[in-house]
């Protein structure tokens, strides 16, 4: 009975948390204006942000770190790219954005829509008693694997169709030290490394 209050109690940690970090961490684009071959932006309700661009074969064009007190305007001139489709992704603590680029001809257009939205997991470590919380909104394969500090794998699952993905693990009795948990869905892999102590 002790384990079960002590568990519920995390649980309700884990999902306060993963409440106050999704409302700080969210944010939207708005496109302000297109003119030629420049196209200019303001994100909204973020303080850090990483801006990407790629082109359709995954090949980095441009990124920058950006900190701000919640607003951050750009502008770019994509007048150097040649026609073709390109992506802009916008990556927060919590939350990845990808939203397309169309030139074509004298023109660059930036979708205000998202492509895709990939929200990070929450891997919260409480002296060794480790909650894993996975917002999963297309119900992708979710792989969670886990390894000690050999590289041994200590916990491979998959799961299926869950929009959500919540798991603990309690790792105090363990004997090593440090545990790396390596998560995967939509495309993209997240590794988080815990301490037991």
């Amino acid at each position: 009975m002790k384990n079960f209050l002590k568990l519920s109690l995390i649980f309700a940690l884990v999902l306060t948390a993963i409440s106050a970090q999704a409302g700080e961490a969210d944010f939207s684009l708005n496109v302000k204006k297109e003119k030629g071959k420049t196209v200019s932006f303001a994100l909204n309700e973020v303080k850090k942000i990483e801006l990407s661009i790629y082109d359709t074969s995954d090949k980095l064009i441009h990124t920058e770190r950006i900190s701000s007190n919640g607003h951050i305007n750009r502008t770019y001139d994509l007048a150097a790219l040649p026609e073709g489709t390109y992506y802009l992704e916008a990556e927060t603590e919590m939350k990845i954005a990808k939203y397309a680029i169309t030139v074509v001809g004298e023109t660059a257009t930036l979708s205000d829509l998202a492509l895709s939205e990939v929200y990070k997991p929450i891997v919260l470590n409480n002296n060794g008693k480790v909650s894993l919380s996975i917002l999963n909104l297309d119900k992708s394969p979710v792989s969670v694997l886990i390894y000690d500090t050999d590289g041994n794998e200590v916990y491979n699952n998959v799961f299926e169709g869950q929009q959500t993905v919540d798991k603990f693990f309690d790792i105090t009795s363990v004997p090593r030290e440090k545990y790396t948990f390596v998560m995967s869905y939509d495309n993209k892999t997240f590794t988080e490394t815990v301490a037991v102590k």
